[in-house]
């Protein structure tokens, strides 16, 4: 990934419009692969498709949480930061859960 972001331009070029549009270019193309990667993983464990995408974008939105959480832990002997940032992010998503819960039940 780092190597393919790589061929992206200087935001010098064009005002930044350049780097902007290629960076979209790129970042489509990486969901796109991902996307087929999970419908094939799936497929592969006989799971249905949406039971597979809700899966790979919990553990996408989780994975750099977990990450910033580890190195706020590393970096602090509290650990206050970590716990902010578990409990902050924990209670953003079952709000948003529990919206989407009541807007599928309408």
């Amino acid at each position: 990934w780092k190597l393919l972001f790589a061929l992206v331009p200087p935001t010098s070029y064009l005002g930044g419009w350049a780097a902007f549009g290629v960076s979209l270019l790129f970042i489509g193309g990486c969901t796109a692969v991902v996307g087929e990667v999970a419908k094939l993983f799936g497929c592969v464990l006989g799971i249905a498709d949406v039971i597979t995408a809700i899966t790979f974008v919990a553990m996408g939105t989780s994975l750099p949480d977990t990450f910033a959480s580890r190195a706020a832990c590393l970096q602090d002997d509290r650990a206050d930061a970590a716990v902010g940032n578990v409990t902050g992010s924990n209670s953003v998503r079952t709000r948003r859960a529990a919206e989407g819960g009541r807007a599928c039940a309408q």
